[in-house]
């Protein structure tokens, strides 16, 4: 890779400084640079073997205290009390490891619920690649909701905006251009023209040529600084460690004294006064009080995993047994962030929408007894759904429901398009996009270019046309701003 900053060239000498073109990678230079550079995966620390957990299991502080009082009960010739001694210890050491397991199980589980794709050219086509398949010199399309996989230099953007909140905190997007930054004092995250994996497109298009990936982008630089840093213990488990160490203090004075009553004073022999004061001790000394602790903690991630809830660390679950107070914005109600059209006004007439979320199913149910102003419907929806950059995702077996990529409501408005329906693949045949403007804060309205394609689908659609031309612009914003902008209105019964 050439040493000058990619930030530092102009668009159309990064592929050379890459060594990737315009048209993207071949599938064969993908293969080779995977080798060479690896998957796009963060490193994780090695976890440790199964065999040291259940080892931890068996051989802390309290535990050991009833390693010991075991052995001594075998070399008093008492194997029945050893042996009841030492099961207990086994058997608290193997629940336990077996229900932290099992809780562990569950939360890796969340890696393989939501795998990631993205979009990029590979030998001149686009194609849907998972994540960790993208290498440096890949060309990532992007577009509004997408999740940028890894660093990557901008070459084309239109309207581009990214969430950089993972790694800057802030929350107003940035503003991104294929422009070469030349401006000296600004860190890679502050550079307009570079995005970064574990961002997001907030809106806009654009095209980036990757030069980083996994622990060497930016967002592996600070996952690396999190697994080194050492954890502290949690209040939950230094009140534990302070109430096991002074009961086990209690459990070994109270033998002491069991010891001492009964071999002075009510005459037993030293041999069952040891005895009587071992039992004793074996009995206070709280070694379930751990696994009992873990246990508890164990059932409530696995329980908060049935419901999508995927913990960490099970020392999470004991913040939150903390919380007294959950405060929600604006209404106070939580919902399932799924917008859904449910009335449509076109040429005077009103539809009702049935159904519900992003699924494509269900009805516009005309309210009036008039002729239908079908045709103004159709180009009311058509346009919906041309000025539109969100994407529904089928369900599978790890999504059992649909989604939405991009903006809510531009997703609301292609669902609703296609229970009137439309056919989008087709529609966008008929009517290719060739430019884009971006919704903007000071327009208030987004803005699509299409190519009016001689197809006899887009016969019904001449007729509305003022003067007939190859090209057609459709706009969507705030009702304000768009009515400013018209002259005529769609009106069936004139």
């Amino acid at each position: 890779m050439d040493t000058i900053p990619i930030y530092s060239l102009r668009p159309s000498d990064v592929f050379e400084a890459l060594s990737t073109s315009p048209e993207g990678l071949s599938s064969g230079e993908a293969v080779l640079r995977q080798n060479l550079f690896g998957t796009n995966t963060l490193a994780q620390d090695a976890s440790k073997p199964n065999w040291k957990k259940l080892l931890g299991h068996t051989l802390h502080p309290l535990a050991g205290m009833l390693w010991i009082a075991g052995s001594l009960a075998f070399l008093l010739r008492e194997p029945v009390l050893g042996t009841v001694i030492w099961l207990l210890v086994l058997t608290n050491a193997g629940f336990s490891f077996w229900r932290e397991y099992r809780t562990e199980q569950a939360m890796q589980a969340l890696s393989k619920l939501l795998p990631v794709y993205t979009q990029a050219l590979r030998n001149g086509a686009p194609e849907m690649l998972e994540a960790r398949e993208i290498v440096p010199g890949d060309l990532l399309m992007l577009a509004e909701g997408d999740h940028i996989p890894a660093d990557a230099r901008v070459v084309e953007a239109y309207g581009l905006r990214t969430n950089n909140a993972i790694l800057t905190g802030e929350a107003i997007p940035a503003r991104k251009t294929a422009d070469a930054s030349l401006r000296d004092g600004l860190s890679d995250v502050e550079r307009p023209n570079l995005v970064f994996a574990g961002t997001s497109v907030v809106s806009g298009t654009g095209r980036a040529v990757v030069y980083a990936t996994g622990n060497l982008s930016q967002f592996g630089r600070v996952a690396h600084l999190t697994q080194v840093t050492r954890e502290d213990p949690t209040p939950l488990q230094l009140e534990l460690a302070r109430a096991s160490r002074l009961i086990s203090l209690a459990a070994f004075g109270l033998g002491g004294l069991v010891f001492i009553v009964g071999a002075l004073d009510v005459g037993l022999n030293l041999y069952t006064a040891f005895l009587l004061a071992l039992g004793i001790i074996a009995a206070v000394i709280p070694e379930g009080l751990s696994a009992s602790v873990t246990l508890t903690l164990a059932m409530a991630g696995q329980r908060l995993s049935q419901h999508q809830v995927w913990i960490k660390k099970l020392s999470v679950i004991e913040t939150l047994g903390t919380v007294s107070t959950i405060c929600t914005d604006k209404s106070g109600t939580l919902t399932q962030n799924q917008m859904t059209v449910q009335e449509i006004w076109a040429s005077g007439q009103n539809w009702k929408v049935s159904g519900v979320g992003y699924e494509p199913q269900g009805d516009l149910i005309p309210q009036a007894d008039k002729p239908l102003a079908q045709t103004a419907l159709q180009l009311l929806l058509s346009a919906a759904l041309s000025c539109n950059n969100a994407r529904l995702n089928r369900p599978d077996l790890n999504h059992p429901y649909w989604a939405a990529l991009g903006d809510q409501t531009e997703a609301a408005m292609r669902v609703a398009a296609l229970k009137s329906g439309l056919d989008g693949e087709q529609l966008a045949q008929i009517l290719p996009r060739i430019h884009e403007l971006p919704f903007d804060a000071r327009r208030k309205c987004m803005s699509t270019v299409h190519r009016l394609q001689p197809n006899p689908g887009a016969a019904w659609l001449l007729p509305w046309l003022e003067q007939p031309s190859p090209q057609l612009a459709f706009v969507k914003g705030a009702p304000k701003e768009i009515l400013e902008l018209c002259t005529q209105i769609v009106n069936e019964n004139r």
